[in-house]
């Protein structure tokens, strides 16, 4: 009796890591922010998923992928949730589930600073009144730096995952 639950629970146990790979997954939501009356808004999600256990880790364009989120992750050392938005302003919102750990990132300075007139910062959104982008961002703390860094590399490399899959 003990020997067969002993390989009972070996067989859920190999399970369990076999299939916690799928549950793996980056997904981006945009949201609009405070709808404007009158005029129609929209949400964008996108999501990479790698679904199904792989014998060989590494082998497949999706490992990879995922290897290079982890290698952000660590690069710029996220290791919690981080949130910079603007009150009304639409932004972005990426999940990270991978390992068994999530971490989320939410940022309005892709969306807000598309007119390049304006910088999001630890306080907000700022004019950037003639002052070099740059400029402004040094003066920021470190964390928040490496944050908005981390940001911004994981969107586009997701986006180019997306962009590779969904091209003609």
């Amino acid at each position: 009796m003990r020997r067969t639950s002993r390989i009972l629970l070996s067989l859920t146990l190999l399970s369990i890591a076999v299939f916690a790979r799928a549950e793996d997954e980056v997904s981006i939501r945009f949201l609009p922010g405070y709808p404007v009356p009158g005029k129609n808004s929209e949400r964008v999600d996108v999501r990479v998923e790698r679904m199904g256990p792989t014998t060989k880790a590494g082998d497949q364009d999706i490992d990879r992928f995922f290897a290079m989120v982890q290698a952000i992750l660590s690069e710029y050392r996220i290791v919690h949730d981080w949130q910079i938005v603007v009150p009304d302003a639409p932004s972005i919102e990426i999940t990270i589930n991978l390992n068994g750990r999530r971490t989320r990132l939410v940022s309005a300075h892709v969306p807000v600073e598309r007119s390049g007139n304006t910088v999001v910062t630890e306080r907000g959104a700022e004019a950037l009144n003639k002052r070099p982008r740059d400029a402004v961002l040094s003066q920021q703390s470190e964390e928040f730096r490496r944050h908005r860094r981390a940001f911004d590399r994981l969107l586009e490399l997701t986006l180019e995952r997306t962009r590779a899959r969904l091209s003609p």
